[in-house]
């Protein structure tokens, strides 16, 4: 099997709440999500190729199977922020739209770079490969990567990635049922809940000048929530942040 692999560098500190997280409670993820990944490319495809190009993209996008190969280390810093948010009382003595509160957020230092495998059909892999090359931040808009070497196939003997990467692929909870196969080893590692795009997502839904919606993760297959282990450990913590290695 031909797996694509590119290799990004981080650039910027990295931010991406968890699904759970509100907006004034935002842990981070220690990497990008599969839907992160997958919206960036058709981003790339739509701004370098045009909006016509955007249902080809979606689709070639959509059937690939990712893997990735974390950065060696991750320190993630953690701080308490004064906010605005829209004001939602109508008490006396309450003015105009916004409302001062405080926030928490959570940004990550990736030390390394950080390699993506795609693997898919032929004609898949030769729409994305350029598209690999457009892309400059995943996640939270500001948290910038940068392609170190042009994207290049490494051939594989099985269905699974190369050595070293962690496939973003396990099982996950769809309307109170099970579905998807699970692992079927239980590494050591830290376990990251990772979106991806489900197979009831459609290009309309992810358009947003289109009316359709995404139906949140549980109740349809639009957007998954699957649990990936990726082999880190803590190395050391304090009050301001968090340091983990790669095993």
């Amino acid at each position: 099997m031909k797996w694509l692999i590119a290799e990004y560098r981080p650039v910027t500190l990295f931010s991406l709440r968890l699904g759970e997280a509100t907006s004034t409670g935002a842990k981070t993820l220690l990497v990008p999500t599969p839907f992160a990944i997958r919206t960036a490319l058709l981003d790339a495809a739509i701004r370098t190729q045009g909006v016509a190009a955007g249902p080809a993209a979606f689709e070639a996008i959509k059937g690939l199977r990712l893997a990735m190969r974390p950065p060696s280390q991750v320190v993630v810093t953690n701080l308490f922020a004064k906010v605005l948010k829209p004001q939602r009382s109508d008490k006396p003595g309450r003015k105009g739209a916004m409302q001062p509160t405080i926030a928490f957020r959570e940004y990550a230092h990736l030390e390394g770079s950080l390699e993506l495998a795609l693997t898919g059909d032929e004609a898949s892999l030769t729409t994305v490969r350029p598209l690999l090359a457009q892309v400059n931040y995943f996640g939270k808009r500001g948290s910038f990567f940068q392609l170190i070497v042009p994207p290049e196939p490494v051939e594989a003997a099985s269905d699974e990635p190369p050595p070293g990467f962690t496939l973003l692929e396990g099982a996950y909870i769809n309307e109170g049922q099970i579905t998807g196969r699970g692992p079927q080893a239980f590494p050591l590692g830290l376990m990251q809940l990772m979106d991806d795009w489900g197979s009831g997502l459609t290009y309309d839904k992810v358009n947003v000048y289109d009316p359709a919606k995404i139906r949140r993760p549980g109740k349809g297959d639009d957007r998954i929530r699957r649990g990936v282990v990726f082999p880190y450990r803590l190395t050391r913590t304090g009050r301001g942040f968090t340091a983990y290695e790669y095993v």
